[in-house]
């Protein structure tokens, strides 16, 4: 049976902007109903345990550690972005779980 599909928040040195992006990504699955996800955040320090992991995407709020095995995007436009900024932005996260989903 596959891991249920993760979208992880992380940031560098604290918790807030992960918080901040959690929090964004979770209200726009909500608006479009995908209740199969889960999303979480945590500091860069954290991440060995997610090494590996199939079915989940890291939402990088700090730089992209490019040694960190995994399908990823830049966060910041939660951050920074207009709301199409966003929405465009959990629309890739969505299609990038999608198209790398283990069964």
């Amino acid at each position: 049976m596959a891991e249920k599909k993760l979208i992880l928040c992380v940031c560098g040195a604290g918790i807030n902007t992960s918080i901040n992006a959690e929090m964004t990504i979770q209200e726009h699955l909500e608006k479009r109903k995908l209740k199969d996800y889960t999303v979480q955040h945590c500091t860069v320090d954290k991440m060995e345990p997610y090494k590996g992991r199939k079915n989940m995407v890291v939402c990088w709020m700090t730089t992209i550690d490019e040694k960190f095995d995994g399908v990823g995007v830049q966060g910041l436009p939660y951050l920074i972005g207009s709301r199409k900024d966003k929405e465009a932005l959990t629309d890739k996260i969505v299609e990038l779980m999608n198209v790398n989903y283990v069964e």
